[in-house]
């Protein structure tokens, strides 16, 4: 018998592997209710699973803890393996042709399993994100997977096609989110997959595809005006607490004399995350998601969770949270304006990057900002660093990029108009307009 102890990598693999088994049996138990079955069996086992998460995370702490006294010399990545990795893992150029083709549900687990391997995927790569997509926004989505003459995955290429009344027909690689272009063993395979994705856009006669990456290619036109901020985080929250320094202490500290409650969970919280988001986002003049979208996140394999603060007993802030291998992601957070003055979202922001480190997160993923923005000024703050993030097209000839963005002058007025909307207005109509939204 090996004495060797796990390393903190393996440890997180069998934690997620435990925390989606318990995804399964959360299900399970939901549709025994409904059917009027027996459950209590499937209860216990969760139990049992549980504690073994619980036990995971306390030895993931551990080891963080006693691997402090790292070599001094060594500096820290800024950022983790998704933005620093090519989306191909070799140059190598060929005229070998590989088998491409649309992939079915039946493929979900080889696919995973390629985007896990690979040194620059994310989160919004994985198979799951079809059903997502294709559930909460009603869209098509094109999972495209090229196979060596083994029959093995080599490369991926998910692309989602919206077809809307007010923004036309176009494909996004992938909408919604920061990341997700294509993936491949080699640059011949990369680019056989965008070929192969380009014939479905004259296909369909969509405007563009937009795929969405953290790496620039010198072949196609690109937007670069957003970049995603990163912060590498510590072996503890203790540590953390001085790298942030004398100014954002401060601030913190001040907040924390209001007496927030902070809490952790998953559809538990939904109601009151929701409450807080779709406040924010009609005070923004932004269409607001379902909440069905978010409720199909959280049930899914996904490490996803909600982070919601309450000030005398009422949600004033809120976080949604995606993990994916060594990196905690935080795509939306939102905190009400009355609770401004409160410095509720500097606590909010404090709670979460405590919550990271003591997890054995080694990146956290702020999102994405524009340089300017007042955004790129709080994340920076923390310690965080810019990535560029690079959104780039596939155009029929001599067409101009797309401007689909708020701050298009056109959509001015209808942001300022939105802004005024009653909230069960906003909330009603708002879902229909962000499914057309890339």
């Amino acid at each position: 018998m090996s004495d060797q102890i796990p390393s903190t990598a393996e440890l997180k693999n069998q934690l997620k592997n435990l925390k989606v088994c318990k995804g399964k049996l959360s299900r399970q138990i939901g549709d025994h209710k409904k059917n009027g079955m027996d459950f209590g069996d499937t209860v216990e086992e969760m139990k049992i699973i549980s504690t073994k998460i619980k036990s995971l995370e306390n030895d993931i702490k551990l080891i963080n803890k006693a691997n402090l006294k790292k070599e001094t010399f060594q500096s820290p990545t800024l950022f983790p393996p998704h933005i620093l990795e090519l989306p191909y893992i070799s140059e190598k150029i060929s005229s070998k042709k590989y088998h491409i083709t649309e992939v079915s549900n039946e493929m979900e687990d080889a696919w995973n399993q390629y985007i896990n391997r690979h040194p620059a995927s994310n989160t919004y790569h994985s198979f799951y994100f079809k059903n997502i997509i294709e559930q909460s926004f009603g869209h098509k989505a094109y999972y495209f997977a090229a196979f060596n003459e083994n029959q093995t995955i080599v490369g991926i290429f998910p692309v989602i096609h919206t077809k809307s009344k007010l923004f036309g027909s176009y494909m996004t690689s992938v909408p919604y989110f920061n990341y997700g272009g294509p993936l491949s063993n080699n640059k011949a395979i990369d680019q056989q997959l965008i070929q192969f994705a380009n014939r479905y856009a004259i296909k369909f006669g969509v405007s563009h595809i937009e795929l969405r990456e953290s790496t620039e290619r010198n072949d196609l036109p690109c937007k670069s005006d957003k970049m995603s901020l990163f912060l590498t985080l510590p072996d503890s929250s203790e540590q953390l607490w001085q790298n942030i320094g004398t100014k954002v202490r401060a601030q913190v500290k001040k907040g924390l004399k209001n007496k927030f409650k902070f809490k952790i969970g998953k559809h538990e919280l939904l109601e009151d995350f929701y409450r807080v988001f779709s406040i924010n986002m009609r005070d923004l003049g932004t269409p607001v998601y379902s909440k069905s979208f978010f409720y199909t996140i959280l049930s899914s394999p996904l490490d996803a969770i909600l982070a919601v603060q309450y000030h005398q007993g009422m949600p004033v802030s809120c976080a949604f949270l995606i993990a994916h291998k060594n990196c905690l992601e935080i795509p939306w957070a939102s905190t009400l304006c009355k609770a401004n003055k409160l410095d509720s979202n500097m606590v909010l922001y404090w709670n979460i990057l405590e919550y990271a480190c003591n997890k054995g997160y080694d990146f956290f993923d702020f999102g994405r900002s524009s340089k300017d923005a007042s955004t790129f000024k709080f994340k920076t703050q923390w310690g965080a660093e810019a990535a560029q993030l690079y959104w780039h097209y596939l155009l029929p000839d001599s067409q101009a990029l797309p401007n689909l963005n708020p701050n298009n002058p056109k959509f001015k007025f209808l942001i300022w108009c939105w802004k005024k909307l009653p909230l069960f207005i906003a909330n009603t109509f708002g879902p229909l307009l962000a499914r057309s939204l890339p």
